[in-house]
């Protein structure tokens, strides 16, 4: 348990721009809006929900390419609206912001393909719009037909695209921190001069992946680097996320398993000279509740006949990099090194050694995620629970049935979390950083401040 007082739990909705994202299959669900998701009015309306149940963050992650691992083809996912087709977050963004006033939101961007230049105009953009509410989740990009769709023959080697993002944020932080100095914008109309010229840097940035010379596009925005989220599980990718990460996002299917993680995660950032308090950690959960805990089983039992086994090994498969049609369906999924997604690789392998039959059975609603099934206290209990005995700093919840889910969680479990003490009543104010960590600027302890000058 943490020394002190407990700790105030922080709350993402985990989300993805398709049909279905955690629980494969679900859109096809009668009081399911998912079906709307190209629409901006269901966009709108998931931001005012969240924002009404005080969420911190709408956390909206994003692969390049389909799973098309599972017999060699899309066709699975496609079928069941499997993570595909999906929509680009970015976009997404300002039409929510313009309806909410203290949400958050954070867009996964790939560090494999974008480049650093018009990338950090998009983000300085985003974060001028969104009034310092941007948070990006930075991700390297882990499905062979997302490599191929960006002309690739296949996918980079796993620790060569953690290189390659290392850099690429190296290049990205320059531009956001160091290209426009302090006091670069008078705006003074007396005067007319809009920007000082003397405290504006071109950047030559010369490195193995990224050469650019340039001013950066966008005058400083709010936050200037947004807050840098990352959920690497490898020891490369831990290594990527002490060094750059704010927020970190991990799954495990036990209190044990989580607090292990975070006690090897918070002695990479010590070796890397970060505190521990200079990262938000976050468990992906999948939240089942009603009236009762009858009512909640009666609830999750419904969803799951609109579960779609296909969608789900589909999906499975792409993360994992192995085709479990192959598999037995009782013999343990084995651990095979391959360049996709390791830490979901490593959550059903070393960590627990599932089988197909046992992720058909208890992953078809949740994913990766944990399953909490229960009455609005025994979910509050379960949350605080894991809280206070993993270190956790708050949960990702994902979508279930759209907006069903936020509605239930918002109207029956946060009422009671506020009445124990353990969930706020109203937001704090300023940038996503201040509410986070109470600074609007990233710490110059961090890689990218140390280019501020």
């Amino acid at each position: 348990m943490s020394a002190g007082r407990p700790k105030e739990i922080r709350f993402n909705a985990l989300e993805q721009g398709n049909p279905s994202f955690q629980s494969f299959g679900l859109w096809a669900h009668p009081r399911d809006k998912a079906v709307d998701y190209t629409s901006i009015r269901y966009w709108a309306d998931y931001a005012q929900l969240l924002e009404r149940g005080l969420f911190d963050n709408l956390f909206i992650a994003d692969v390049y390419g389909m799973p098309d691992v599972y017999r060699g083809n899309a066709d699975g996912a496609l079928r069941n609206g499997s993570q595909a087709p999906s929509v680009d977050p970015a976009v997404l963004l300002p039409g929510m912001a313009a309806v909410t006033e203290n949400l958050c939101f954070t867009m996964t961007g790939s560090a494999t393909y974008e480049r650093p230049y018009q990338f950090a105009r998009r983000l300085s953009t985003l974060d001028h719009l969104l009034d310092g509410r941007l948070g990006w989740n930075i991700v390297t990009s882990y499905l062979g037909s997302g490599a191929r769709a960006m002309g690739l023959d296949g996918l980079i080697p796993h620790d060569r695209r953690y290189d390659m993002a290392d850099e690429f944020c190296d290049g990205v932080y320059r531009l956001w921190e160091e290209s426009w100095g302090e006091g670069s914008l008078p705006k003074d109309k007396a005067t007319r001069v809009y920007a000082d010229p003397s405290k504006i840097t071109r950047i030559d940035f010369d490195g193995e992946f990224h050469r650019f010379s340039a001013i950066h596009a966008v005058e400083p925005s709010p936050q200037r680097t947004p807050v840098l989220f990352q959920a690497g599980g490898s020891p490369r990718g831990r290594q990527f996320a002490a060094t750059h990460a704010e927020g970190i996002y991990l799954n495990g299917t036990t209190i044990e398993i989580v607090r292990d993680k975070i006690a090897v995660m918070t002695k990479e950032l010590e070796a890397a000279g970060r505190p521990r308090d200079s990262v938000k950690f976050f468990a992906g959960v999948s939240v089942f509740v009603d009236e009762t805990e009858e009512l909640a089983r009666a609830r999750y039992n419904d969803y799951l006949k609109y579960s779609s086994f296909e969608g789900l090994i589909s999906t499975m498969s792409g993360l994992m990099g192995i085709d479990l049609s192959e598999y037995p369906v009782d013999k343990p999924i084995e651990y095979e090194e391959n360049d996709s997604n390791r830490s979901a690789l490593e959550m059903f392998t070393r960590g627990n050694s599932w089988t197909v039959r046992q992720v058909l059975e208890e992953k078809a609603l949740c994913g990766t995620n944990m399953a909490l099934i229960g009455s609005p206290t025994q979910i509050a209990d379960e949350l605080i629970r894991w809280m206070d005995e993993t270190d956790l700093d708050g949960f990702n919840i994902a979508r279930i049935v759209a907006h069903e889910t936020y509605e239930n969680f918002i109207d029956m479990v946060v009422p009671v979390l506020q009445e124990r003490g353990r969930y706020k009543t109203e937001y704090a104010p300023g940038t996503f950083r201040e509410k986070l960590f109470g600074s609007t600027r990233i710490p110059e302890s961090h890689r990218a401040g140390s280019f501020r000058r």
